[in-house]
């Protein structure tokens, strides 16, 4: 099976990988990544962090918005943890503007599936460490209306496979 490795400069294997069809074979390689990194705790995904290249972070995103499309059509909540940390590696521990476009599909999955979002930031951020961890809770510190999908250029929609967020510009 292959492996996502989040330091390779160009990500090829990556590409249109966003918009593809949910579910995608590259869904596993992802998941079973971040499986990885957070099996480790604040160590490996600092570690992970460090070595990201911005391909690989764009990767992560991609990831984390997905994730949260696939927790709301599955109604899996623990998706969003998988999705948090996505959104972590994709850049939110260095305040990345892009990354934070992933959560607010991530607060709204929540919300749809009735999940109490500060103990999953909470959760999240025992996994992530510092930086991860600051950035997640400040995100809950937002207004509202800034946490929107509509806020971040996203719509909730659906596609054939069902329930999905699309990039509406």
């Amino acid at each position: 099976m292959a492996q996502f490795d989040p330091g390779v400069p160009q990500q090829r294997s990556f590409n249109g990988f966003g918009p593809a069809s949910i579910p995608d074979p590259r869904d596993r390689v992802l998941d079973d990544f971040l499986t990885s990194v957070m099996a480790g705790g604040p160590d490996a995904v600092a570690s992970a962090s460090a070595s990201a290249s911005e391909a690989g972070r764009r990767v992560l995103r991609a990831h984390a918005e997905r994730l949260a499309s696939r927790a709301v059509r599955g109604g899996d909540p623990a998706l969003l943890v998988q999705a948090l940390v996505a959104a972590v590696l994709g850049g939110l521990d260095e305040n990345a503007w892009e990354a934070m476009m992933p959560m607010a599909l991530i607060d709204d999955a929540g919300r749809r599936l009735g999940v109490d979002l500060p103990t999953l930031f909470d959760d999240v951020a025992h996994i992530v460490g510092h930086p991860g961890t600051v950035n997640l809770m400040v995100w809950l510190t937002r207004a509202p209306e800034d946490r929107t999908p509509g806020a971040m250029g996203f719509v909730a929609a659906n596609d054939q496979e069902g329930f999905r967020y699309r990039w509406a510009p």
